[in-house]
């Protein structure tokens, strides 16, 4: 029997380990994106064990949309929240983060390991660039044809690439997003009225549970305010960048790499292509570059805070504003802005593929890169190939090349 998630009682066969364990086989399983991770929880919560009601299910997909942070995470997170409290909060975020992160660590320890031979490491480097760079015109791609379908939206999103690669600063990528959400406002017409909302008020509690968290975002607009204490830096660095993240964890590639490698200082652009291509090769979101970037920081420590601030923050947002959702609907200057939001998101993605391909070797060896591309295009755009599939042959095909 379904049950709903605003049922006070636990429904039948529940357990925080049941919880945790099947998303522990979700966090292995769950390839190809947040929306193919939604639909297996999906087919396992609300068909396979009748935890959950459908409409309710779909109810939080819409949810965490609107919302900062790895938009699949949240949406478990506040199920497991609903359907056993904190307890069950913990289970689900935690089986859905762990096999991530223990798969980017063993990831890390092969790339470490290749220190000691470079023209292999190399090879790592540049192979991974184009498949990377192909990802994400793919999801800039997909993206624009619900986001910005009219000229003026494709517009906006040419300009906010174009933004994003002539800014020089790291904060950029915040910047264009505010400029779309603004350009919007001022000279879009506004969304039609939603309906009425349903959900009572949110209660004080629920609001702290949103604000809190929120005040980590502090740390990613003045860095200078973050400890000196390296694992305290780490967690309080990513949990601010958490909490800007809007419209999916792509989106915040280039601010990502600003604030490590720019700013922090944290990683080489070659490291940082290392961990973007690792966060790839999970089945997990991409902001699992924070395990990456904390593992080679301060070693397993560093790694876990990373970790737990990049996903914990925006977890709990979602659960504060989970009663609320019709009412954000409902916010009709909040809906406008996101218009102009959403044409951004999908410029800063091209803009942040076009980032990419530019650090490949074009001057000294542009056969090979035209190689690289085309084969990577070949596989992401013409054969639908996983990262899995995509990034390994980038690199074999690079060092094959770079031996010739």
């Amino acid at each position: 029997m379904h049950r709903s998630l605003t049922s006070p009682a636990p429904p039948p066969g529940y357990s925080a380990l049941r919880l945790f364990t099947d998303c522990v086989v979700l966090g292995f399983t769950a390839w190809g994106g947040f929306m193919a991770l939604l639909a297996q929880a999906q087919e396992r919560f609300v068909r396979k064990r009748g935890w959950v009601v459908e409409k309710d299910f779909l109810d939080l997909i819409a949810l965490v949309t609107m919302l900062p942070g790895p938009q699949a995470v949240n949406a478990l997170a506040v199920m497991g929240h609903r359907l056993g409290g904190w307890a069950g909060f913990t289970a689900a975020l935690a089986g859905i983060v762990l096999p991530s992160f223990f798969i980017i660590l063993g990831l890390w320890w092969g790339y470490a390991a290749l220190a000691g031979h470079p023209a292999l490491l190399r090879a790592v480097i540049v192979g991974v660039l184009p498949p990377l760079a192909m990802i994400l015109a793919q999801t800039a791609w997909n993206q624009s044809k619900k986001a910005a379908p009219a000229p003026r939206d494709k517009a906006l999103a040419v300009v906010a690439a174009a933004a994003l690669l002539l800014l020089p600063f790291w904060s950029a990528p915040i910047l264009v997003l505010a400029a779309g959400g603004l350009v919007a406002r001022l000279f879009w017409p506004a969304p039609p009225p939603a309906a009425a909302p349903t959900s009572p008020p949110m209660r004080p509690a629920q609001v702290l549970l949103c604000l809190v968290p929120a005040g980590f975002a502090v740390f990613q607009i003045v860095p200078a305010l973050l400890p000196d204490a390296v694992v305290a830096r780490l967690a309080l660095a990513f949990a601010g960048i958490s909490t800007t993240l809007f419209g999916g964890a792509l989106v915040m590639v280039p601010l990502l790499e600003g604030l490590i490698v720019e700013h922090l200082g944290w990683l080489s652009h070659a490291g940082f292509t290392a961990g973007l291509a690792a966060s790839q090769l999970t089945p997990g979101p991409i902001v699992g570059i924070a395990t990456f970037t904390g593992m080679e920081i301060a070693g397993f420590a560093g790694a876990l805070a990373a970790t737990v601030g990049v996903y914990t923050p925006t977890a709990v947002i979602a659960v504060g504003a989970s009663g609320a959702a019709d009412r954000l609907k409902g916010l009709r200057w909040f809906q406008h802005a996101m218009l102009g939001v959403r044409c951004a998101v999908v410029g800063l993605i091209a803009g942040a593929a076009v980032t990419l391909w530019l650090k490949l070797p074009l001057t000294a060896q542009p056969l090979s890169c035209a190689a690289l591309t085309l084969a990577a295009a070949l596989l992401v755009f013409r054969l639908k190939q996983p990262p899995y599939v995509t990034i390994p042959a980038g690199v074999l095909l690079a060092w094959l090349l770079m031996r010739a």
